[in-house]
């Protein structure tokens, strides 16, 4: 028998994905078993298809992994007329997770690194702004970031929609975790840029195990998108376009989205409630993202003052919570350690860097589990913290 979290035995875990339940999930893909028809645009893949683009006031492509999604993004609006062939830079953040850049780097395009925002934690606009004066006939992209799930401030939202239109680059946005979430002037996650991917992976708030979605306003792109996850084949089907894949969702898989469908907002509000507390209880010394109220919470990312105070929180933590340091910049990267570094530099991105610590996050928090995470966040770094929690 597992030892109860908190105890001192096992830490409460940094993620503790949960799945609908089985008979749920069956009701959905009972469609798919009558029909005999387990992936390549089944009943279900169309179900879900619909409910996300009624849900978003997008079009919808659901896709195998939200990565697969983002490099058929990627490729999409690289591809698509007019088509800056020549140009090769990809603008984006430092502070990301590695598959943002790789997915560039696969449609054969080069990182320029930009920092980000001190407060927001999202790609810098002035920073942006700059660049794609100074730079704009090598710029092919640029790849922003919903930087722990959370929605851009709509201001720095319309300066980078702005300026990449301004400049004829195209706007890709790579929302991983913010399924769900909807900026303060009620744009969802789904609706920025040109095209936006989301992910469905075990680790998102939205879990399924594997899959993710593409996100476009833009018919044409949302057409070009579909036909890139499905080795690039047309209705005729010879091959339209030369960089296809196999992206497609599998039919279980968008059977267990749409029975996660049906508990997402209650499961997201009880994410949501537990992180208020979180934060009502915190000391005052700590720091949280701009606009954090809206995050879709797939963890808890805490800044604290300074390195030394986020080890020791880190150390006091111990055995009573897993944590994690999210994000190690693609600079510090062995495999991105040659990228560019925008004339800015990266100052912010290595401070915040230092200062993050990720508390754990689930649907299911207990009371005790709320507490216990509560007075992590509450007491000074450098005390210890009894463990009291329990399952």
């Amino acid at each position: 028998m597992a030892a109860e979290a908190g105890t001192g035995r096992t830490p409460l875990r940094f993620q503790r994905p949960s799945l609908p339940p089985a008979e749920a999930i069956e009701r959905h893909l009972a469609r798919s078993r009558d029909a005999r028809w387990l992936s390549n645009g089944g009943p279900c893949w169309h179900l879900l298809r619909d409910a996300l683009a009624e849900r978003t006031g997008t079009h919808c492509i659901p896709v195998a992994s939200g990565t697969l999604g983002l490099m058929a993004a990627v490729a999409a609006v690289r591809s698509a007329p007019p088509a800056r062939s020549r140009a090769r830079e990809v603008l984006l953040p430092s502070f990301t997770f590695p598959a943002t850049a790789q997915a560039a780097m696969w449609a054969g395009l080069t990182p320029r690194l930009l920092d980000v925002d001190p407060d927001s934690w999202h790609l810098d606009a002035d920073g942006l702004e700059h660049e794609l004066r100074e730079r704009g006939d090598d710029v092919a992209l640029v790849l922003a970031v919903s930087s722990f799930g959370t929605p851009p401030p709509p201001d720095q939202r319309k300066r980078w929609e702005r300026a990449c239109r301004e400049a004829g680059v195209p706007l890709v946005v790579d929302s991983a975790a913010g399924f769900g979430a909807v900026a303060a002037d009620g744009v969802p996650i789904a609706a920025q840029g040109d095209v936006e991917v989301v992910s469905f992976h075990a680790t998102k708030p939205f879990a399924i195990g594997e899959g993710g979605a593409v996100f476009t306003r833009d018919a044409a792109l949302c057409e070009r998108v579909e036909l890139l996850v499905n080795f690039g084949l047309g209705a005729d089907r010879s091959v339209q376009l030369s960089l296809g894949l196999n992206g497609k969702m599998s039919e279980l898989h968008a059977a267990t989205a749409l029975a996660a469908l049906e508990r997402f907002d209650e499961a997201l509000a009880a994410r949501r409630r537990a992180a208020e507390t979180v934060r009502g209880a915190a000391h005052h010394s700590l720091a949280w993202q701009a606009e954090c109220e809206r995050s879709t919470w797939q963890f808890v990312p805490v800044a604290y003052p300074d390195a030394t105070t986020r080890g020791d929180a880190e150390r006091r933590c111990g055995d009573v919570a897993e944590t994690r340091r999210y994000y190690l910049p693609l600079h510090r990267m062995p495999a991105f350690a040659g990228a560019a570094v925008a004339g800015g530099g990266l100052a912010q991105t290595e401070e915040l860097a230092d200062r993050l610590l990720c508390l754990p996050m689930a649907d299911d928090l207990t009371a005790a589990e709320e507490a216990t995470l509560a007075e992590l966040a509450a007491t000074d770094a450098r005390r210890p913290i009894a463990a009291h929690a329990s399952r």
